[in-house]
């Protein structure tokens, strides 16, 4: 992937990730994340193996995540190894509040974070 990465490369990453959703693809999501990975939202807190992750994309709709827009995007650097990307999006006619930590692994990066909130109007 990416060794020296700049805010639109973090936003890049998680819209291939959006992207990998919505086509159903699960090898491509797969390598995007990092295992176990933490996902937190309205379904709860979960801790996922490899494994565990396939079997939820392989029951997930693709069609909820097509065209999906990043919105307000922030991206914060914590160090070289770790960054921040938070923004809004809509899926399914719900605003959601999305926040991804991503970890450098060598050369990759992936997403070992990312937690999905509604946002009350």
């Amino acid at each position: 992937m990416h060794t020296n990465m700049n805010d639109q490369a973090f936003l890049n990453l998680e819209k291939q990730y959006w992207q990998a959703m919505g086509n159903n693809d699960v090898e491509a999501a797969v390598a995007l994340t990092k295992f176990p990975c933490i996902v937190a939202g309205p379904q709860g807190l979960l801790q996922v193996n490899e494994s565990e992750y396939r079997k939820i994309m392989a029951k997930q709709r693709g069609d909820a995540y097509k065209d999906v827009e990043l919105q307000d995007p922030k991206v914060r650097m914590l160090n070289e190894q770790t960054a921040i990307v938070a923004y809004t999006v809509l899926i399914n006619g719900m605003k959601m509040l999305d926040v991804s930590t991503w970890i450098k692994d060598g050369t990759e990066w992936s997403c070992a974070f990312h937690s999905e909130n509604p946002i009350k109007n």
